[in-house]
């Protein structure tokens, strides 16, 4: 049974994300010498200590942050920019042949990443796919949030573990926002879902969702190893 029949059969997600996951060639956002085992339901290590999440990992996140078409969302934590490729193919406009359109304004799939030598792997990956017409690759550090502070977001998903979420997100959150993360140190962290229900910090709503195991996250609001 193919991975694609598997995720039908199960209902893990949605039709929309499973259309998208066919649509993102996952092969050409792991290294060479992983290429073989693309399409394993597994992590896969990239460079700088950072690794691929597994396949159906990668499909929750979008789930569970209950991504649709035209949502802005912000990703923390490029990696090799696959999640960021499956984001684009659902929130994205498409012309008549199914290719994402060119963003004139602002572009809705936003992505930081905190990693120099990641930041270029990512960005080099989403341009030669053409993902860049409508996303937006930075380097920094996006526990502070994306630099344009007025800008709110629909979802946010978080791809390493934090001990603590960070509040510069929290305040980039639109009401009714859905932020993703995983939560916790050690072996085994929690994936929590919060939902901001008003304009306060207060107005949030904490899920805990499943056991999952991420790479720590990284700047001034992730984990000191």
């Amino acid at each position: 049974m193919s991975l694609y029949d598997f995720f039908r059969r199960t209902r893990l997600v949605s039709d929309i994300i499973l259309e998208a996951f066919l649509r993102v060639p996952r092969e050409e956002f792991v290294l060479p010498e992983y290429i073989k085992y693309a399409y394993v339901d597994e992590p896969l290590p990239l460079i700088d200590g950072a690794t691929i999440s597994a396949i159906s990992m990668s499909l929750l996140l979008c789930e569970y942050a209950g991504i649709k078409p035209g949502n802005e969302v912000l990703e923390i934590g490029t990696g090799s920019g696959y999640q960021a490729a499956l984001i684009a193919e659902i929130v994205c406009e498409k012309d008549e042949k199914g290719r994402i359109r060119e963003c004139s304004n602002k572009k809705p799939v936003c992505t930081i990443e905190i990693s120099e030598k990641l930041y270029h792997y990512a960005k080099e990956n989403l341009e030669r796919l053409c993902y860049t017409r409508c996303v937006e690759v930075r380097h920094g550090d996006g526990t502070l949030g994306w630099p344009d502070k007025a800008r709110k977001f629909d979802a946010i998903i978080i791809t390493a573990a934090g001990d603590k979420i960070p509040p510069p997100l929290l305040d980039q959150l639109k009401i009714g926002g859905r932020l993703i993360m995983p939560l916790g140190r050690g072996f085994w962290q929690e994936l929590i879902r919060v939902t901001r229900r008003g304009k306060s910090r207060k107005d949030i709503i904490v899920e805990r969702l499943e056991p999952v195991r991420f790479v720590y996250l990284r700047g001034a609001y992730g984990i000191e190893e």
